[in-house]
C-alpha cells in the first residue's frame, strides 16, 4: 500500500481457459451433472455437455457462422451456446428473450448475426435478419442427448478464443458496446471460484438472466472451472426458490438486492441452513438494513460483491466466513488492481477513507468501449468506473454512489445512496430512490420516490421526513416525497435512473404524482 494513496492489488498468475476446463472435467468426471434445469429437472453431464459444445461448434464452422445472437432464457441450451461461442472463436451477442422489436432490430442491424438462437422459429422474423441461420433450444439440446450422437467429436476444430458483445445497461447514461474475450471471462470466473472457495462438491442456484454478465460468468463459468453443478432457473420465483434450494441440495445462490428484499417477505424454511453455505449479492447496492435482516432471519452469510460489465463481472467480494465480511462494504479486490482517484479532470490517487472515483485495471478489464465511445474513461490501462467510493485501511471498498447521480444543492454535494439507505431502514418503505430535481435557488433539491408497504398518506410522509431528519444532515432530508407503485429496474435489479428522470420530466408536465406508475425501459 502506498503511503500517499490507497491502492490495492490482488493480481494472481494463473490463466485458466474454458476449453481446457471443459475437456478436463469431461474426462475426470464424465457422468457428473454440470447443468440441471430447475423447472424441468433435465440434467446434462460434463461428457454430454462437452459433446454438445463440440457438435455445435462444428455445425457453425460448417455453415460459416461467425456471429451468434442469443435470445434464450437460462438453461441447458443457453449454456451450450455460451460455451460453444466462447470456445469456438465466435462473437456472441445475448439479448433478452422478452426484448421488443424496437430493441432487437437495431442491435441485429448493427451486429449482423449469421445465426439466431430463439425459443421458437417464428420469433426469428422479429430480428429482420432474413439470411441468418435459425436455431431453437430443441435444435441445440436434442442432438446432445440423442442415443445416436457420436461418443466423441474428434472432427471438432481446436478451441479458439471467442468474444462476447454486451451493451451496458444505460441506467445512468447512453448505452455503450462492451467486447470481452473468452480469456477475460475465464479470468474473472476463476476469481469468483477462488474468492467463494468453489469446488466440485458445490451446487449453485442461478436465477438471474443470461443476457447480462452476472449469471453466465458467476454461475455458469465459475462452476465449470470448479467442476461443480449449477441449477439454472429461467427466472426467479419467490414461491419456488426455497423449494429449489432444498430439493437440489444447493450450497450457494447468486442473487441481487431486489431478490433479497423479496425473500425477506418469506418465512425461514425449517431445513435451513441445510447444505446452503452462503448467498451472494451483486449488480446493485445492497442496503445494510436488508443485509443484516437477511442474515438474522435465514442464518446464512450474505456475501456482497461489486462487478462491472467492463471487467467481465466481479472485481471485489467480501470474504467467506470465518474471514470478516463488512456490512456496507463490497469487499476486497479479486484479481484486479484498484485505487481511488480524483474525479476528472483530476488524476491524483486519494488516501484511504477519502471518497473519489473508483478506478480498476487488470487482465479482465477492457481497454475501451466499442467505437471508442467515452474514451476519457480509459487512461494508462485504468478504467474510471464512474462510481464513487473509498477504501478503508484494510483494503475494503465502500461505494457511495455514481458521479452522475450526485446532487448539487447550493454547492453541497449529496450522494443519493446515503439517503436511500436511511429510507430503506424505515419499516414503511419497500423501495426508494433519491434524485435531484431542478430548483430556481439551489440549483437542485433532494426528492425521494417511495414504494410503500401499506399505502401512502400525509402521516406516512411526515413520519419519513422526521425519520430522515433524525439520521441525516438537514440539507440531505428530501424536500418532496412521491409515492409510486414500483421503481424502474433492469433485469439485474439495478435502478434505471434514466427512466426515472424521464418520469420526472413527465411528472413536471402532469402534476398528478401520487400513484403514478414508473416503468422500466432498460
Amino acid at each position: 500500500m502506498h503511503s500517499k494513496s490507497c491502492y490495492i492489488s490482488y493480481i494472481t498468475a494463473s490463466e485458466p481457459t474454458l476449453a481446457v476446463a471443459l475437456a478436463h472435467w469431461a474426462a475426470a468426471r464424465p457422468h457428473a451433472p454440470y447443468i440441471v434445469e430447475a423447472e424441468t429437472g433435465q440434467t446434462i453431464t460434463y461428457r454430454t455437455f462437452a459433446r454438445a459444445v463440440d457438435a455445435l461448434r462444428l455445425t457453425w464452422e460448417t455453415e460459416g457462422v461467425r456471429t451468434v445472437m442469443l435470445a434464450l432464457p437460462g438453461g441447458i441450451a443457453a449454456g451450450i451456446v455460451w460455451l460453444a461461442a466462447l470456445t469456438g472463436g465466435m462473437r456472441l451477442i445475448p439479448c433478452s428473450p422478452e426484448s421488443s422489436d424496437d430493441e432487437r432490430q437495431p442491435l441485429a442491424a448493427s451486429q449482423r448475426p449469421d445465426a439466431l438462437v430463439v425459443t421458437r422459429t417464428a420469433e426469428a422474423i422479429r430480428f429482420a435478419c432474413p439470411g441468418a441461420f435459425v436455431y431453437t433450444a430443441d435444435d441445440i439440446y436434442t442432438p446432445a442427448i440423442s442415443p445416436f450422437a457420436p461418443a466423441t467429436s474428434a472432427t471438432a476444430s481446436p478451441a479458439l478464443d471467442g468474444t462476447l458483445r454486451l451493451t451496458t445497461s444505460g441506467t445512468t447514461g447512453d448505452p455503450k458496446g462492451v467486447v470481452l474475450s473468452a480469456r477475460q471471462i475465464a479470468w474473472t470466473a476463476d476469481q469468483v471460484r477462488m474468492s467463494h472457495h468453489l469446488t466440485s462438491a458445490d451446487r449453485g442456484l442461478a436465477v438471474l438472466p443470461f443476457f447480462h454478465i452476472n449469471a453466465p460468468v458467476v454461475s455458469l463459468c465459475a462452476t465449470l472451472l470448479a467442476g461443480g453443478c449449477v441449477v439454472i432457473a429461467p427466472r426467479f420465483s419467490m414461491q419456488r426458490f426455497w423449494e429449489w434450494v432444498e430439493r437440489e441440495r444447493i450450497t450457494w445462490v447468486s442473487v441481487v438486492p431486489t431478490i433479497v428484499a423479496l425473500l425477506l417477505t418469506t418465512e425461514k424454511p425449517p431445513f435451513l441452513p441445510g447444505t446452503l453455505r452462503f448467498a451472494r449479492s451483486a449488480s446493485a447496492p445492497l442496503p445494510v438494513a436488508r443485509h443484516r435482516a437477511f442474515e438474522e432471519r435465514f442464518g446464512i452469510p450474505l456475501i456482497e460483491t461489486y462487478g462491472l460489465s467492463e471487467a467481465a463481472s466481479q472485481v471485489t467480494a467480501n470474504p467467506l466466513p470465518p474471514a470478516p465480511r463488512r456490512h456496507g462494504s463490497v469487499g476486497v479486490p479479486t484479481g484486479v488492481e484498484l485505487c481511488i482517484r480524483e474525479p476528472l479532470p483530476g488524476t491524483c490517487e486519494l488516501p484511504c477513507d477519502t471518497i473519489g472515483e473508483i478506478c480498476v485495471r487488470g487482465p479482465n478489464v477492457i481497454a475501451g468501449y466499442e467505437g471508442d465511445a467515452s474514451a476519457s474513461s480509459f487512461s494508462a490501462g485504468w478504467f474510471r468506473t464512474g462510481d464513487l467510493g473509498y477504501l478503508d485501511a484494510d483494503g475494503y471498498l465502500y461505494i457511495t454512489g455514481r458521479l452522475r447521480e450526485v446532487i448539487n444543492r447550493g454547492g453541497e454535494k449529496i450522494a443519493p445512496r446515503e439517503i436511500e439507505e436511511a429510507l430503506l431502514a424505515h419499516p414503511a418503505v419497500s423501495d426508494a430512490a433519491v434524485v435531484g430535481e431542478p430548483h430556481p435557488l439551489y440549483g437542485q433539491r433532494v426528492v425521494a420516490y417511495i414504494v410503500s408497504h401499506d399505502g401512502w398518506d400525509a402521516l406516512v410522509e411526515r413520519q419519513l421526513r422526521d425519520y430522515c431528519a433524525q439520521r441525516l444532515s438537514a440539507y440531505k432530508v428530501p424536500e418532496a416525497f412521491y409515492s409510486v407503485p414500483e421503481l424502474p429496474r433492469n433485469g439485474n435489479g439495478k435502478l434505471n435512473r434514466q427512466a426515472l428522470r424521464q418520469f420526472v420530466e413527465q411528472r413536471d408536465s402532469n402534476p398528478v404524482t401520487v400513484g403514478h406508475r414508473v416503468t422500466a425501459h432498460g
